[in-house]
């Protein structure tokens, strides 16, 4: 594991935080800087701590930076990411919201925020490209993924498709033998 300063770890954290837009879609953001270009996470640790995130209640961005920052600088760097990752969205939101509210019903205000929402869905499907290309690599990671968006399709909860799928990948991923054991029919 790498060890970073947490000052090193904010500084990072600012900067993703204060470029990464698009809520889900940050994480291919995120994981082209941790993994790619700072080499602090690799591709594993990146997908396991995703995964980890995703399935425990809340922000899931903030929960996989302060992950990231835990695993590259322990408790200090866990605090310094999650505090680096947030504060740029904070202050942004603090200075939108006052000017929103002063200038919000002029019509060229509406049409930003009308254009902006489709710049949401954009970023959020080249997201999608991205993490697919990297996760999904087996024939059974498509297959959970479509059966999963198709159980979101008919509005079914999402702790039952975590655990339906956490079920279906113990059926149809191999499990690697136990070290020190012959599988059955070895010689």
């Amino acid at each position: 594991m790498v060890e970073v300063p947490a000052w090193s770890v904010f500084a990072a954290f600012v900067r993703l935080g204060a470029t990464a837009f698009g809520g889900p879609a940050i994480v291919a953001h995120l994981k082209a800087e941790l993994v790619g270009r700072r080499r602090w996470l690799t591709d594993r640790d990146f997908a396991e701590g995703l995964a980890l995130c995703q399935v425990i209640p809340g922000a899931t961005m903030v929960q996989l930076s302060t992950y990231a920052g835990y695993r590259v600088g322990g408790v200090p760097g866990a605090v310094a990411a999650a505090v680096g990752f947030v504060l740029p969205a904070f202050l942004a939101m603090i200075a939108l919201t006052a000017l929103y509210a002063h200038w919000g019903s002029l019509p060229v205000v509406r049409a930003v925020f009308r254009g902006l929402s489709a710049l949401v869905v954009a970023i959020v499907l080249n997201a999608l490209v991205i993490l697919g290309k990297s996760t999904l690599r087996e024939w059974q990671g498509v297959l959970l993924a479509v059966l999963a968006l198709v159980a979101l399709t008919l509005k079914v909860g999402f702790p039952i498709i975590v655990a339906a799928a956490a079920v279906l990948a113990l059926v149809l991923y191999p499990r690697p033998a136990a070290p020190g054991r012959r599988p059955p029919g070895a010689p």
